[in-house]
């Protein structure tokens, strides 16, 4: 009896020894995780976006009717990173397309753009689902302008170099697909000729504001 009862005080020992140690065991590495912070590591990342598109020149705002909707195709490639924070090359082109009428007139006329913007593109890990980012470079833009009206010139094209500076949060929603909310503000001036020396021409700002959301995949 007193053998068995001898064991049994050794089995016990080891069992709160056992179960001690396994506690202390998983108290450390909680410890561990929640001292040690996460790194954020950005990458290369394919993204599609859309927007209403506000021009911030009075007169555009008249001819055509505020603004519109525009569409982008944007791409990310990271070059630095360091713990929250990621420094990425950024690259965007875009589509918008508006129709409209002349201010005195009421003659129709449409204006359709393709602007590239490229640049560099900070950003930073809020944690590990939630980032903010920033956008700034140069943007070179083509526009097409067609009007239906015996004052101006029936068809107009320029090109030009601008600037852009986008912001926006990004969600991750998973591994791979991420959706976000941006604004970007753009600037690009031109100068469109009426074809008639008694119509007054001056450059005038065909840039603008545009705030929507996106869903991008991560590579």
């Amino acid at each position: 009896m007193k053998r068995l009862s001898r064991f049994k005080n050794l089995f016990f020992i080891l069992l709160a020894f056992s179960s001690t140690r396994l506690m202390a065991q998983n108290f450390c590495e909680e410890l561990i995780q929640e001292s040690v912070p996460f790194r954020y590591i950005s990458e290369p990342s394919l993204e599609v976006k859309t927007g209403y598109y506000f021009f911030s020149n009075s007169k555009m705002r008249k001819i055509y009717n505020k603004g519109g909707f525009d569409i982008q195709l944007c791409a990310s490639y990271p070059v630095w990173n360091l713990s929250k924070w990621s420094l990425d090359a950024y690259c965007a082109i875009e589509y918008f397309h508006k129709s409209g009428r002349s201010i005195n007139g009421h003659q129709r006329t449409s204006f359709w753009s393709v602007p590239v913007n490229i640049g560099i593109k900070p950003i930073y890990a809020i944690n590990e689902n939630m980032q903010y980012y920033f956008a700034i470079g140069p943007r070179v833009f083509y526009i097409h302008q067609h009007n239906r009206s015996s004052y101006v010139n029936k068809n107009n094209s320029k090109s030009g170099v601008g600037f852009f500076v986008n912001t926006g949060l990004q969600f991750l929603l998973c591994d791979q697909l991420s959706i976000d909310v941006f604004g970007e503000y753009s600037y690009a001036k031109t100068h469109f000729h009426s074809g008639n020396s008694r119509i007054y021409t001056r450059n005038i700002q065909i840039g603008g504001f545009t705030f929507g959301g996106g869903l991008g995949y991560q590579f």
